[in-house]
Parts: C-alpha cells; sequence; structure tokens
C-alpha cells in the first residue's frame, strides 16, 4: 500500500516552492505571444510500459514548416508488492521478509533513468507530425532510504518498503489477461517507437480544436516489458482555451487500441492549467488519468475505495512544473507522482529541452 499523505505532502511541496518563483521574475508580463501549452512526456508505470499513451499537446498549430528537436530524461522510482499476509512468510532477524519471500510478493522494485528523443514538423498549416523514442536504463538506485527518510520525517507508512531489501531491480507483472512480463538486474531496453499526427481545425485567438492519431511501431523488448511486440493504435481530440492572457487550459481525450489481443482498450484524459507568470515562464499543473491495461485476479483491499483487483484502477497522475522558453530554446520540468489510486510510480523526476529550426 502505497501511503497518500506523503504523496500528497511532496506534490503540495513542489507547488509551493515553484510558486515562489513569481516575485523574481523580473520579466515583462505575458502578451499576445502564444501560450507555452501543458507538459510532455509519457506515462512510464509499469503496468503501462508495452502500450502506447498520449503525451499532452496542444491543439494550436506551429508556424508553417516548423521543426523542433526534442531531447528528454525522466528518472523514477517504482516499489509495489502483491497484496500478502505476513503469516504466510517467514522474516529474518532484521525484521525483513526471507529472500524468497521478497521475490515472491514483489511486483516492481527498481529505479530508471529514460533517455527521449523526439521530433516535431508543422507539415502543413493544419497538420503537424510527431515522433518519441525511449531508451530505458533499469537498475537498484540509491532513492530506496531517502523515500523511508521521508516517510518517516512525515509520520506515515513506507508503503512496506522497511521489509524488502534496498536498492533491488527486479519486476514481475502477472495478469488475468494472459500478458506476463519480468526482468531483473541492471537492464538496459529501447522502447517502441510513436508516430503522432494531430489536425488543427478550429483556432481562434482564444479556442483552439484539434483531432490526433497515433500509431505505435514495436521497436522495443516483449519479454521484459517495454514493448508488447505489436502495434497500437490512439485516436484523441485536444482543445486549447485561453480566456485570459495569464491563464490557459487544456484537454486531451483519447482511446488507445492495443493490438496484441491481451490487454484492454485504454481511456486517456489529460486535463492541464498554465499560469503564466511572465512572457516566457509558465506553471503548469495537469493530471493524467488512464483506465488500466491489464489487470491481476487478486483481491485487496485498497484504503480509499474498498475490495478492488490488483491492478485494475485508473492511473490518476498529477504533474507540477514548469515551462520555459528563450527565443529558438524551450524546456520544461515537471514531478509527477500519482497521489489518489496509487497506480503509477512512487516519484518521476522529467526534464526536457526542444530547439526550434
Amino acid at each position: 500500500m502505497k501511503p497518500l499523505s506523503s504523496k500528497l505532502a511532496r506534490c503540495l511541496f513542489v507547488f509551493i516552492l515553484t510558486s515562489q518563483l513569481a516575485p523574481f521574475l523580473h520579466a515583462l508580463p505575458p502578451g499576445d505571444e502564444p501560450s507555452l501549452g501543458p507538459f510532455g512526456g509519457r506515462n512510464l508505470f509499469t503496468p503501462h510500459n508495452p502500450w502506447f499513451s498520449f503525451p499532452g499537446d496542444k491543439a494550436a498549430a506551429l508556424p508553417k514548416s516548423t521543426i523542433i528537436a526534442r531531447i528528454g530524461l525522466y528518472n523514477l522510482n517504482e516499489f509495489d508488492t502483491y497484496p500478502y499476509e505476513f503469516k504466510d512468510y517467514t522474516f529474518q532477524s532484521n525484521g525483513k521478509l526471507s529472500e524468497q519471500g521478497q521475490l515472491e510478493t514483489i511486483s516492481m522494485d527498481y529505479e530508471s533513468t529514460v533517455f527521449e528523443l523526439g521530433a516535431d514538423w508543422q507539415a502543413a498549416k493544419n497538420l503537424r507530425l510527431s515522433t518519441e523514442w525511449r531508451l530505458h536504463f533499469i537498475y537498484g538506485g540509491f532513492m530506496d532510504a531517502i523515500f523511508e527518510w521521508w516517510h518517516n520525517a512525515l509520520g506515515v507508512n513506507n508503503a512496506g518498503r522497511e521489509y524488502y531489501d534496498q536498492n533491488r531491480a527486479y519486476w514481475n507483472i502477472q495478469s488475468q489477461n494472459g500478458f506476463n512480463y519480468s526482468g531483473s538486474g541492471t537492464t538496459i531496453a529501447p522502447a517502441d517507437l510513436d508516430l503522432r499526427a494531430i489536425y488543427t481545425f478550429y483556432e481562434q485567438k482564444k479556442l483552439a480544436l484539434a483531432a490526433g492519431a497515433a500509431f505505435k511501431l514495436p521497436t522495443g523488448m516483449r519479454p521484459t516489458g517495454f514493448s508488447s511486440g505489436y502495434p497500437d493504435l490512439g485516436l484523441e481530440f485536444l482543445i486549447d482555451w485561453h480566456p485570459w492572457k495569464r491563464w490557459a487550459f487544456y484537454t486531451n481525450a483519447g482511446l488507445i487500441f492495443p493490438f496484441d489481443g491481451q490487454a484492454r482498450i485504454m481511456a486517456q484524459l489529460i486535463p492541464a492549467i498554465e499560469f503564466r507568470l511572465s512572457r516566457s515562464i509558465s506553471l503548469v499543473l495537469q493530471m493524467n488519468f488512464q483506465t488500466a491495461a491489464i489487470t491481476n485476479a487478486i483481491k485487496y483491499e485498497h484504503a480509499p475505495y474498498g475490495i478492488v483487483e490488483f491492478m485494475s484502477l485508473p492511473q490518476t497522475n498529477m504533474k507540477v512544473g514548469i515551462k520555459g522558453r528563450h527565443g529558438r530554446f524551450e524546456w520544461q520540468f515537471y514531478i509527477e507522482e500519482d497521489p489518489f489510486t496509487w497506480a503509477g510510480p512512487d516519484l518521476v523526476l522529467y526534464f526536457s529541452a526542444g530547439y526550434r529550426f
């Protein structure tokens, strides 16, 4: 069980910290230049890794023929266990589960650094083409001790981390859908190649509407869970609304159709709020709601939601951070948590930079 109060505390801390930037930005107030838009970045939760997920994007078109080359870097920590009863397992003298017990009950326990390459091309006045590809580096890491210290400082539970060895790299996803995958130790894994197209069919000063399509090419590693081995198709609808100069609201709503025949069709909703501190800096609060691709038949009691099947709840990730631009250069940084259903990584840090040609 992941502690709700600690996740909310981390998100609140980051939001308060970033909001303190406003008095120190001696820059011109926002004018008629384009807003910065929602965060990009993909859903990297282990049970979602094999399939496509939409990043946040704008409905508004770029200037015709614009090309943006992007690089991104994620750092994330994953920890979750299958439901189990203490009485069914033996414990070591240090209070931790036996080695066999740890391996039997862990669903995911690792840290990861993910390198991302991407590009956008405004091929026509109303048509934008985009692509992303990622390379995953999985390892034991060093953040387990930091998480336990943070939870103890807040006076909340450690989600069972105290019963497991620190800095392990191990994942074992077993589903009733028939799609299972696992891995252990330091791993380098290429992911699938994502191809996207967005057609802006309505754009005025305060409102833009667009439709998007995506196709995933299965270039990644299936046995370790970084590809399903099959293509996916995605369809989405995008809305940008700019009621005031400093405020912008975005909504991306989509469906994802896996071709592997085992995962469920997924619905995804990405709402975002942008507050423009200046012409070149914005604070962004964004959510990612996404239904589960697979489930496990094991049932357990989820503190807020009662008896549920393992991995069945939708993801409710929250992203809080900052976006900026300077001339042709643009960048973004966010921290990501799942404070409500816990169907997401314990923590994701993301930074990306892009350059316009």
